[in-house]
């Protein structure tokens, strides 16, 4: 690790970063306003704020994605840097550690610690000297993982902190190093956690700094020195951790204060169509849930709650630990989607490129993909395949052929073929995960009608969202997850904005160090 002595060209004692009138104009209107913020050496500063409020807007400024408008200044330790510049935010020792991690899965761990850094070796590559050098640097941190394992192989966790570890070991920097740790624990366990505050306390005690930007109050408690507040681009706090408690800065981060929680009135007179208890693998620890017929529920939860893997293990997509389902009272074995779709259960997941469609494919292709049923003697006909498809995209307001590729659809278009895909399968529950994520508001409205059409024909959804508004909005319950378990279940009056987020941020102040 670097030494946390002065060196040429830095000020004894100067922040760790200072921004002065740090301003980014959008088209439509300004991403920020005239931020200025100061990071202490050796210090953990919290960035805080709801989505869309200019945290990502700052951080890709810092990282060199973007120009900031005239007139913004930074210096790192005393010394002027360009914004806007990654060469110089490299140089001048800033690391940044994304939610895309940007490693690559085909390598193993070795390689992936070498990426946009380099090997030791200057000439010949030595495999065994690489692995070594590699595997020192994990043990120097106390990552129990095999340097020579390929990254597809271990868990979203592990490579989180292959990807911190990359950092760590850059040494490339002048000095101490900036480290912008973006949402960091989002797929880690408790015990994981752990090992990623031992790591910063080790990272501080050698002069490093930490930019950490969490939507987890608790961890800001646990570990951080300083919060900085923004909403809607604009800075509303810099405050030290210790002058605040919760509410004071759910207060700053909404812009009000935030009412307690009520009873729900969950839908009792329905008939029960889905029942699943004692699910749990992944993320999600411990779930029960039950889910009747015609309705709209929500998932809502912080990243790593477990709302975004749920979906998944009632669907069969990742293998579960426990649980029990039943369909409409009959016990059901779901060891695969095959087994889903054959009961009558369809999944949407979030990512529609990769998970929910085949993009060179025609939109009549997409949508029969789960069922073949146009045909005969084994042949299938593509003219009795149209006609079975074109009543599907009429309905869900598709107005392009069936034989169009999907690819050349907008991303709301996109996702109303899948929706119309399983509408066209009769599921008698339908899976969404963040089912309006990239679409624009037009396209939003369509698929709200879609899903309540949907559910006045009987089929029950079920729908995770990190979008509040779009929650209460649709929805008719919302269940919300907390640290792998149902945290609370919102109903009827109770289901509003403020209490969604009292209830994920107040709910996640379990299973962390310090909390």
């Amino acid at each position: 690790m670097n030494s946390v002595l002065p060196e040429q060209g830095r000020a004894p004692g100067a922040a760790a970063l200072e921004i002065e009138g740090l301003s980014k104009t959008f088209p439509g209107g300004k991403g920020l306003r005239n931020v200025s913020l100061s990071i202490a050496r050796g210090s953990v500063h919290a960035l805080l704020g709801q989505n869309g409020c200019g945290k990502s807007t700052l951080i890709k400024i810092l990282a060199g994605v973007y120009q900031p408008d005239p007139g913004s200044r930074a210096r790192v330790a005393g010394r002027d840097i360009e914004l806007g510049s990654a060469k110089q935010s490299r140089e001048a020792g800033l690391r940044f550690i994304h939610q895309d991690l940007g490693l690559i899965p085909s390598l193993d761990v070795t390689d992936n610690l070498a990426l946009g850094v380099g090997y030791s070796a200057r000439g010949w590559l030595s495999d065994s000297t690489e692995h070594r050098k590699a595997q020192a640097l994990l043990d120097r941190y106390g990552i129990d993982i095999d340097a020579r394992e390929r990254l597809d192989r271990l868990s979203a966790a592990q490579q989180s902190l292959v990807a911190i570890a990359r950092a760590l070991g850059d040494d490339d920097a002048s000095g101490p190093r900036l480290i912008v740790l973006d949402e960091p624990t989002a797929a880690l366990q408790s015990t994981e956690v752990e090992l990623l505050f031992s790591l910063i306390e080790a990272l501080k005690r050698e002069g490093n700094s930490i930019l950490y930007v969490t939507h987890r109050l608790d961890e800001v408690f646990a570990i951080g020195d300083r919060a900085t507040v923004l909403r809607d681009g604009e800075l509303i706090a810099n405050r030290e951790v210790a002058e605040l408690d919760h509410d004071s800065l759910v207060h700053l981060i909404v812009g009000r204060a935030v009412e307690g929680i009520e009873p729900g009135s969950p839908h009792l007179d329905r008939p029960v169509v889905l029942e699943a208890s004692d699910i749990s693998g992944a993320s999600v620890a411990h779930a029960d849930i039950t889910l009747h017929r015609g309705e709209i529920v929500g998932l809502a939860g912080l990243l790593g709650s477990g709302y975004e893997d749920l979906p998944f293990l009632l669907f069969g997509a990742i293998e579960r630990e426990s649980g029990r389902i039943l369909l409409e009272g009959e016990p059901v074995e779901i060891r695969d989607p095959r087994d889903a779709i054959a009961a009558g259960i369809a999944f949407a997941p979030a990512d529609r490129k990769r998970l929910s469609s085949i993009q060179g494919w025609s939109l009549r292709e997409n949508i029969t993909l789960p069922s073949l049923t146009s045909g005969t003697a084994g042949w299938l006909s593509e003219r009795r395949e149209d006609a079975e498809v074109v009543p599907w995209l009429e309905l869900m307001r598709v107005s392009f052929s069936s034989r169009t590729l999907l690819s050349t659809l907008s991303g709301g278009n996109q996702q109303r073929v899948v929706l119309a895909r399983w509408l066209r399968a009769k599921a008698r529950v339908m899976l969404l995960q963040e089912p309006t994520n990239g679409v624009d508001s037009g396209a939003k409205h369509a698929i709200y009608v879609a899903l309540r059409e949907a559910a006045a024909n009987g089929t029950t959804v079920l729908f995770s969202s990190s979008d509040a508004e779009e929650l209460v909005a649709i929805a008719d319950r919302v269940i919300v997850m907390n640290d792998g378990r149902i945290g609370a279940e919102l109903a009827g009056p109770s289901l509003t904005i403020d209490n969604l987020l009292q209830a994920t941020m107040v709910g996640a102040n379990t299973g962390v160090p310090g909390a």
